[in-house]
């Protein structure tokens, strides 16, 4: 029985991966693609963005048919200005393919696949899917926004910057005499970002011989690690206690800068080990594995991501660090697909995008220019990539050659040239919002409702605030056209002031943005999109839309039994034409809600179907001729 594969890359550049596989510079990926096909001009649901179309690649279904219509939701009855977080698998309509094919007897393995927690598997294998990282949480909770488990990454050092956390050296030496130290120093760990309070925070205390780390545990007695300049850590685990009781956590340091006088410590964020925290199904799943020896870490990686575009750290640094993630994933995959019984699997790695939207201005400006300082983003998207290759390579090597693999992304990225507009301003200016906004942050803090007429919402939405739907409304349903009319104008007569060009590539009612997938009770009253040259990497553009560097189409490469061999697919092949294909491909019953077509011009043979159907028929009909001529056989035997 043929095995399906699943990989998926978040925002992606799908040129720009095709040229570098070409060049030799991703082995695995080249391979797929030699012996498979690369769909050009793979189109994604609008939003592009990542709960919806990740949705959409494992149910077949457009957004208004599952009902994740953004990054976040919007029900009926809440306030037009709260929204959570749409990764709540409870909030899918649509059934999932792996719970289709949970009926017919296949089991599945899906790993960190956003909007996929909690798990709607009976069977099978079910990791992470409460963010778009494990260890982090984006499902709505009271008091929570985006939370990790213990600890966001942090630069310690002896050097006073706002942005770093201290080490402190300490004139007591004795305790560390043994190892040749010179100087000793306690970090006294922080907790960044962590969704519990640190009950008991814990301290890590170093010895310093030259450009040697010596690190030891809290009463100075266990060494956890020793490491040079420019060195890493292996794994070290610990044991917090949290305002929800008592969790094991993971991390990994790297020697920045050392000598008697200075230190500078990378730290990774702290995973919590924990399956209250790395949410698994079945739970037991993490009892097999020893984490002291495990590849890599669970990371909550996206502080890593920001502390890169900030300068915290350098791009050698990041890769290494991103690494450790995608070395996780690749071993939690391959040993599940190793040691447990499975059909189908299913993952999804981040990397793109948290790297797109901390630096994509940098490689616009890189595609312009000869500035050395420039190109070193350059080689960032170059090492990521190649980071996703050996993570891609690792995971298909755990798998037979028969198996069916699929490469895809929710979405691509672009980079633009102008500054975005405010849709809250253009409508407060033309007399349809009333807010007030912090003067030092930008944000809103205050609506008055009672002069609201309409509020933007979730990068593409805009809503009437209507009488009788809406907690605050006050537009009078037979109004309900006319200020939509209204809001369709100001939207198409703004004139951006700084480049005099007209942000606003359109805005339609919900009745016509049927044509794009949505329709529903989740989606505005008035859909728009931007035109590509204005900022965002990705969002409130059409899936055809390209600017400067990159393009929001989506990666799409298929290959295994019966897929063509190094072929383009020219036509347009829609993330909705995924699990048609797939289930056609594997006989697995079609998902209830899924709205996409087979794609037949991947395919060595069109009529793959068909051909073994007609042998069945032939079968069965000379099978049916034989028994006839038996039953009218003028002699008897007895």
């Amino acid at each position: 029985m043929t095995k399906l594969i699943v990989i998926g890359f978040d925002a992606p550049i799908p040129q720009r991966v095709y040229e570098l596989a070409i060049k030799g510079e991703l082995p695995n990926i080249l391979k797929l693609i030699r012996n498979g096909v690369y769909c050009e001009n793979c189109l994604v649901p609008y939003p592009t963005i990542t709960p919806p179309n990740w949705t959409t690649i494992v149910t077949g279904a457009w957004p208004g048919t599952h009902g994740i219509t953004g990054f976040d939701l919007h029900k009926p009855g809440m306030p037009l200005n709260q929204t959570y977080q749409a990764f709540d698998s409870r909030d899918c309509l649509s059934e999932y393919i792996w719970e289709t094919a949970e009926k017919v007897g296949r089991k599945s393995i899906i790993l960190n696949w956003p909007s996929s927690w909690p798990p709607r598997i009976k069977e099978g294998y079910h990791i992470g899917g409460a963010g778009v990282a494990l260890n982090e949480w984006r499902i709505a909770k009271p008091g929570y926004g985006v939370c990790v488990c213990l600890a966001n990454g942090q630069i310690y050092s002896t050097e006073i910057d706002p942005l770093f956390s201290p080490i402190e050296f300490e004139e007591n030496i004795g305790w560390c005499s043994k190892y040749g130290c010179r100087r000793v120093a306690r970090i006294d760990l922080k907790y960044s970002g962590s969704k519990y309070e640190i009950k008991s925070p814990k301290s890590i205390y170093l010895g310093i011989r030259g450009k040697h780390i010596y690190l030891f545990d809290e009463n100075r007695e266990k060494l956890l690690a020793e490491i040079d300049e420019g060195g890493w850590t292996k794994n070290i685990l610990m044991d917090f206690d949290t305002s929800d009781g008592l969790r094991r956590g993971g991390f990994r340091i790297k020697a920045l800068k050392v000598s008697e006088d200075s230190i500078k410590l990378f730290f990774t964020p702290i995973a919590s080990l924990d399956v209250r925290d790395l949410p698994a199904y079945p739970e037991n799943i993490f009892n097999e594995i020893d984490f002291e020896k495990m590849d890599g870490l669970p990371m909550p990686s996206h502080s890593i991501y920001r502390m890169f575009g900030m300068g915290l750290i350098d791009v050698d640094t990041w890769l290494e660090a991103i690494d450790i993630e995608h070395q996780w994933l690749a071993f939690i995959a391959s040993y599940l697909m190793k040691n447990k019984d499975w059909d189908l699997f299913f993952m999804h790695a981040h990397c793109p995008d948290w790297s797109y939207h901390q630096f994509m201005r940098k490689l616009y400006e890189a595609s312009k220019s000869t500035d050395p300082v420039l190109k070193e983003y350059v080689r960032a998207e170059i090492g990521f990539y190649k980071s996703l290759d050996r993570m891609v390579g690792k995971i298909i090597n755990s798998c037979s050659e028969e198996s069916l693999k699929i490469i895809v992304s929710d979405h691509g990225a672009k980079s633009s040239e102008y500054r975005r507009p405010s849709i809250f301003k253009i409508l407060a200016d033309n007399g349809l919002a009333s807010y007030k906004v912090d003067p030092d942050t930008g944000r809103i803090i205050e609506v008055d409702w009672s002069k609201t007429y309409a509020w933007p919402q979730r990068a593409i939405h805009i809503y009437v605030n209507l009488k009788g739907r809406d907690p605050n409304g006050i537009v009078d349903p037979k109004d309900y056209d006319k200020i939509r009319d209204k809001i369709i104008d100001v939207l198409y007569s703004y004139i951006d002031p700084e480049t005099g060009r007209r942000p606003i590539l359109f805005a339609i009612k919900k009745e016509d943005a049927r044509i794009l997938g949505l329709y529903g009770d989740r989606i505005g009253d008035i859909i728009y999109a931007l035109n590509p040259e204005f900022s965002g990497e990705h969002g409130t553009f059409l899936p055809t839309a390209e600017y400067g560097v990159g393009s929001l189409k989506g990666l799409l490469i298929f290959s295994g039994p019966n897929i063509k061999k190094n072929f383009i697919l020219k036509r347009n092949a829609w993330l909705t034409d995924i699990v048609p294909t797939i289930c056609y491909l594997l006989d697995i019953p079609i998902p209830k809600d899924t709205e996409g077509g087979i794609l037949y011009q991947i395919f060595e043979d069109p009529n793959l179907k068909l051909n073994e159907l007609n042998k069945l028929r032939n079968a069965v009909n000379k099978l049916k001729n034989a028994l006839e001529k038996e039953r009218y056989l003028t002699h008897k035997y007895y």
